[in-house]
């Protein structure tokens, strides 16, 4: 018994030096892009061009049953949450499905989707730019955005892999792409300080 402490011990301690590791190259590879200047490069495209269409969603009466059903079957780790008209209100994670389970100690078919999602909507015009996509998800931290219509109704979402798509398919000339790619991928994944006492990265 007290091997196997023992052993759960040093494993646990092996797993915080790891990320402990991996925070401090985060740490390296954010001050080398420090000193790249991304702001003059531009990837062109249009997000209509870029974005997932066919998206599977949910309504704030819908249950948190429901969204791990479609994400899921959908393999998609994020559903925008509409009105009855079809005007997204939100958008719900598989963060925010595990968070709401834990601290409502409730199961998933007990949760109203409303009680859960935050209500803050970023979203993009079909005709936008790419360059205006990832202004936005580094500027708000986020790593998915809604696409709507001149009526505000949904017709899409781009996540962050399709804009690494996108910078794929470029081409190996486009050098300065592939470096904004890691450098929106390096904000993002810089820890942040949360409400409470823990950090996180962004979503």
């Amino acid at each position: 018994m007290a091997g196997s402490t023992t052993n759960i011990v040093k494993r646990s301690l092996e797993d915080l030096g790891a990320k402990s590791k991996a925070r401090e190259l985060g740490r390296v590879v954010l001050g080398i892009l420090g000193r790249w200047s991304s702001e003059s490069v531009r990837l062109g495209g249009v997000v209509r061009g870029v974005m997932t269409t066919n998206v599977a969603t949910c309504s704030p009466g819908d249950t948190l049953h429901r969204a791990a059903q479609l994400m899921w079957d959908r393999d998609c780790g994020a559903v925008p949450v509409v009105d009855p008209t079809g005007r997204p209100t939100g958008i719900l994670t598989d963060r925010d499905l595990t968070m709401a389970a834990y601290t409502k100690g409730l199961p998933l078919v007990a949760i109203p989707i409303g009680d859960v999602v935050s209500g803050r909507v970023h979203s993009v015009a079909p005709g936008d730019s790419v360059d205006e996509v990832v202004a936005l998800m580094r500027g708000q931290r986020i790593r998915r955005v809604i696409v709507a219509d001149g009526a505000h109704k949904l017709v899409g979402i781009v996540a962050l892999a399709d804009v690494a798509r996108y910078v794929s398919g470029l081409g190996p000339t486009r050098r300065d792409a592939a470096l904004l790619l890691a450098d929106l991928v390096a904000t993002l994944s810089e820890r942040r300080p949360s409400s409470g006492s823990t950090e996180r990265a962004a979503e």
